[in-house]
């Protein structure tokens, strides 16, 4: 998950921490509006999966404001898991922090309440079946939640999310060259983001841009199991449900 390498690649010691130092904020304050939805979607006692967490920050905003929720990160980097578990000291009872890949996720069928990823599969190798692991582990009726770099994003919104940066003024052209050409370029474009979720069992689909920022959001609900009756007489009926286009605000 290189920033200057392969972006399929893990990041290194020195990537996590420029992550962190730099990063982080920006990708915070563009994944603030999911926090709260992301509880309000989630009962008591319910369980949260983050898949690439990175250093833990939107886990731990989650276990912070939910104290009845536990919450699971996985991440490739293992400087990355080791960086979000010494985040998490004050809440270890809720939250723990694992190396896995998106691709082969280490969890049963229908384990989390809710699902979600943010900033993550644009480095996936296969990102389609990053995506059907996601599904594969989260429970019928849960929430898929994945917000990512678009493709397409304008270059004010690039601009805004560079600007966000703990960078000096100095550094943001060279960050806005880099982000706009390497990690926007390598992002998600609209219809690559529906063709995504196409043919996985969720329903109540949405694909859409957000407003003013860089990103695109994918959410869907897990449709329940049919019996194997019902199954095998309803083979004839697509997977997916029909998929909401939109700009969020």
């Amino acid at each position: 998950m290189g920033l200057f390498r392969d972006i399929t690649s893990t990041y290194t010691g020195f990537e996590s921490w420029f992550y962190d130092r730099t990063v982080a904020g920006s990708v915070s304050a563009s994944q603030a509006h999911l926090v709260d939805s992301l509880l309000a979607d989630v009962a008591i006692g319910g369980s949260v999966l983050d898949v690439g967490c990175g250093g833990g920050h939107l886990a731990l905003a989650i276990a912070e404001r939910g104290d009845d929720v536990s919450v699971v990160g996985v991440d490739l980097s293992e400087d990355q898991v080791a960086r979000a578990t010494r985040r998490a000291a004050n809440v270890r009872d809720r939250v723990r922090f694992e190396v896995a890949s998106a691709l082969n996720l280490p969890f049963a069928d229908d384990s989390f309440s809710t699902v979600v990823s943010v900033g993550s599969i644009k480095h996936w190798p296969d990102r389609r079946r990053g995506m059907a692991e996601m599904v594969r582990v989260l429970r019928p009726g849960g929430r898929l939640t994945v917000l990512e770099i678009d493709r397409g994003c304008t270059f004010e919104a690039a601009q805004d999310f560079v600007a966000r940066m703990n960078a000096p003024r100095i550094a943001r052209g060279p960050l806005l060259w880099h982000f706009r050409t390497y990690v926007a370029g390598q992002g998600v474009e609209l219809d690559e983001a529906r063709a995504m979720v196409r043919d996985l069992a969720l329903r109540e689909v949405s694909v859409s841009r957000i407003a003013q920022d860089p990103t695109l959001l994918i959410t869907g609900r897990k449709t329940p199991h049919l019996p194997a009756a019902a199954a095998t007489a309803d083979r004839s009926v697509p997977t997916g449900g029909p998929i909401a286009d939109g700009v969020k605000s």
